[in-house]
């Protein structure tokens, strides 16, 4: 059995993210002090919590032909000899692929470590039918959506812990 957990860089950026939050939060109600402000700082957190433990949860196994995700609405399974459709869904910082049988889908997406290797093992085990839908998904996009995802928590965290210092010394 092959399983497949979300990388590892983006989890610690995620952590980053989640930790530089409380900072700012915790800047912003001490000087504030307001429940507005309070609230937006809760939701806020929450929503990065929310994030956090959906990234340590979420899986995807691969084991006698048959792919296994989990992640926190539960667990669902389809087999690779009865996919009908690969779809790909290019979004600014993810590649999202859909694979469906007759029955179900699941939607893996490139924040898994090893989605490269996945996708190569996707070419060698699927139908005929539907590899050239396989063939948009190289290296350099792949590492570059990565990449992008990092840049993005790097500069939130940033953005968060220079705002909580702002917030800190001259508010």
């Amino acid at each position: 059995m092959t399983v497949y957990r979300i990388s590892r860089k983006l989890l610690y950026g995620m952590i980053l993210l989640f930790v530089s939050s409380l900072f700012f939060s915790y800047s912003y109600t001490v000087k504030d002090g307001s429940g507005s402000s309070a609230a937006v700082c809760a939701v806020m957190t929450v929503f990065l919590l929310y994030n956090l433990v959906s990234m340590l949860i979420s899986r995807v196994s691969v084991e006698n032909g048959e792919i296994n995700q989990r992640n926190m609405m539960g667990t669902k399974s389809i087999k690779m000899s009865e996919l009908e459709e690969i779809g790909i869904v290019n979004l600014r910082w993810r590649v999202i692929l859909i694979l469906s049988d007759p029955h179900k889908f699941v939607f893996i997406s490139s924040m898994y470590g090893d989605f490269e290797e996945f996708t190569n093992m996707l070419k060698e085990n699927v139908p005929d039918s539907v590899k050239p839908s396989l063939d948009k998904l190289t290296h350099k996009v792949i590492t570059r959506k990565k990449m992008f995802l990092f840049g993005l928590m790097a500069a939130g965290s940033v953005f968060y812990i220079a705002s909580g210092l702002y917030n800190l010394l001259y508010r």
